[in-house]
């Protein structure tokens, strides 16, 4: 037949044209190879680690809380020191933060409580710990009940230099999250009468003075440092009723800060950049210079207002300061004469639109570079036109402050020149200076614009009426206890952040297999996993201050491996693009290769088939 074959099927022709495909066969393991990436080994079990504990955990400092029962008299038996003891613990270990609707601010475990009752004859504890190496028995021995004028300043100052100085052992570095409240019986002030506040720190921020009588008859002062007293009848059938709730206010406001006259401020983010550093940016914008100029000695001014608190405030971040003087900078609104007031105001509903981008260039920091953060402070000097110039609340009253800020820019304040009848007569002359006297009021109000920033209240709210007040630093603007809340805040912000950039990044790196992992962005990522576990570490021991700086330094190698310039890079070279690179050269000829191959096996598996048909 002429369709059979007799004759077996040579299959020199087959293989010649399958070796055609051979060398892009071979050649694809070389062509990867040469192709591959190099990427460092992350550790990403680690991550995956880290990030499931801070999504149900938040890193919290203990909180050790003292409390001291002095009397000169044998004012409580040992049964019933224990009592008191017991009744105290299961009031304070669970405390939360006023009105803060999280747990972000809370203590490890609650307050780790101890009961210290201190006599002439007796020292009972309740538990002994690190707290007797700084408040010894012995207080009443001090001999400040013996003081012929006592202030609240006074007497914090003595408390102060009570557990800090007596005692060689005390390192006050290590006292963060230390708290101390002393019971005082109001019997035992020889010249109770003669307490007062002359002292010039024993003003609120409010301006109002601390002597009061409360109705209860009972006094609470929270002092400038991480210790509080309470002086009244200290008698153990009403110490549930009376004292136990007033303790309880006192740790509470160590725990959460305390309130202000429009309620206590929400907790936010510090505004700092990732490793904890921030450019305070102050700048003096004369509006109209036609009718006078201001200058300062702003060296002069930072060494006397702004120095000390950069310096308490080191432990949180680290502040750099500049300064610049503007002119020409009008305010972006139009204020209206308020014949009630006798001068120009501009109400409080118009203050987002007051600063002018246009006009006020004060992003020229060259300091501010990559991922720094810049607080702007701007001092407006209003022109002659518009002297003096309030700012007029909702109610109808003018500002006292004459300032406001904005989260995270920073604030404005108004300073309204004094003696402007000297300057009519010299507007033309060289520019005015600014003194420190002058400048006392404004400073104050750029402290509290800091305070605003940082997410505490701007000023300290007494509460005469219950004799309750709290001192504030007028060197620092911020109390040792209230560093301690920033510090915690910061722990616990940098932490979350570490754990969501490194997991954000073991995303990204999984997502993309043809992005670039140096080995500087592994070092970074192993070194940010293992500050994260330092910071554990430091919390657990108590230690406030390391724990912060190893928290940052987390936060910040997290972002540094994050934002690496070779990762930027890449994002913006998918596999598509390298599919677009090499199919025009290979697969024109790669397809006409493929299709001589299955013509030849089509064509050898005819011819075999013919051959088998003849065998048969």
């Amino acid at each position: 037949m002429a369709d059979e074959r007799s004759t077996k099927p040579g299959s020199k022709r087959l293989w010649i044209t399958i070796a055609t495909i051979l060398p892009f066969i071979l050649g694809i393991p070389l062509w990867l190879k040469s192709t591959q990436v190099y990427r460092a080994a992350l550790p990403f079990k680690e991550i995956d680690d880290f990030q499931t504990w801070a999504s149900g955990n938040s890193l919290k400092l203990p909180c050790r809380l003292n409390i001291i029962i002095a009397s000169s008299d044998e004012l409580l038996t040992k049964p019933q020191f224990a009592s008191v003891a017991s009744l105290l613990a299961p009031h304070l270990q669970s405390l939360r933060p006023r009105d803060s609707p999280d747990e972000d601010e809370s203590c490890q475990n609650g307050f780790d409580i101890q009961v210290t009752y201190d006599s002439k004859k007796v020292c009972l504890r309740s538990k002994e710990g690190l707290d007797s190496l700084y408040w010894p028995c012995g207080l009443l021995d001090y001999g400040f009940l013996r003081a012929a004028h006592l202030s609240d300043d006074i007497l914090d100052n003595l408390f102060w230099n009570y557990a800090y100085t007596r005692t060689a052992k005390t390192n006050e570095s290590e006292a963060g999250g230390l708290y101390t409240i002393i019971l005082l019986h109001k019997s035992q002030f020889e010249n109770a009468e003669s307490f007062n506040t002359d002292a010039d720190d024993a003003t609120g921020t409010n301006g109002q003075s601390n002597q009061h009588k409360a109705e209860s008859g009972s006094r609470t002062v929270v002092g400038k440092y991480r210790h509080a007293w309470i002086i009244g009848d200290l008698d153990f059938s009403s110490f549930e009723t009376e004292v136990v709730p007033r303790v309880s206010e006192v740790a509470r406001t160590f725990l959460g800060g305390s309130r202000s006259a429009s309620g206590r401020s929400k907790p936010r983010n510090l505004p700092l950049s990732a490793d904890g550093e921030a450019i305070l940016s102050f700048s003096l914008l004369n509006a109209e210079p036609e009718d006078w100029t201001f200058d300062w000695d702003f060296e002069d001014l930072k060494r006397k207002f702004f120095q000390p608190v950069v310096d308490a405030l080191k432990g949180v971040a680290r502040l750099s300061l500049e300064s610049q003087v503007l002119y020409y900078t009008p305010k972006a609104v139009k204020s209206q004469w308020d014949a009630a007031h006798n001068a120009h105001v501009v109400p409080v509903k118009q203050l987002p639109f007051f600063v002018n981008s246009n006009e006020w260039h004060l992003d020229s920091s060259t300091a501010a570079t990559g991922r720094s953060k810049l607080l702007h402070l701007a001092v407006y000097v209003p022109g002659a036109k518009e002297y003096p110039l309030h700012f007029l609340h909702k109610n109808g009253k003018l500002s006292l402050t004459d300032g406001f800020t904005s989260p995270g820019w920073g604030g404005v304040v108004v300073y309204n020149p004094k003696n402007v009848s000297l300057l009519d007569g010299d507007i033309h002359s060289s520019a005015h200076r600014i003194t420190a006297k002058d400048f006392e009021s404004v400073a104050g109000v750029i402290v509290a614009q800091l305070r605003t920033l940082f997410g505490l209240p701007p000023v300290l709210q007494d509460d005469p009426q219950r004799g309750f007040f709290i001192l504030s630093s007028a060197r620092t603007g911020f109390a040792e206890w209230e560093l301690d809340l920033l510090l915690r805040r910061r722990a616990v912000s940098d932490m979350a952040a570490a754990a969501s950039t490194l997991t954000s990044l073991s995303s990204l790196v999984r997502n993309l297999p043809s992005m670039v992992i140096k080995d500087e962005i592994g070092e970074q990522v192993k070194s940010s996993l293992v500050a994260a576990d330092a910071a554990r570490d430091h919390a657990a021991r108590g230690s406030y201050l390391h724990t912060a700086e190893a928290a940052c330094e987390a936060s910040s190698l997290a972002e540094e491996a994050f934002f690496h310039p070779s990762i930027m890079s890449v994002l913006y070279n998918p596999t598509e693009h390298h599919l677009a690179i090499y199919t025009p050269f290979f697969v024109p000829v790669l397809l006409h290769a493929v299709l001589a191959v299955i013509k030849e096996v089509s064509r050898y598996r005819r011819e075999w088939r013919r051959f088998k048909q003849k065998r048969e």
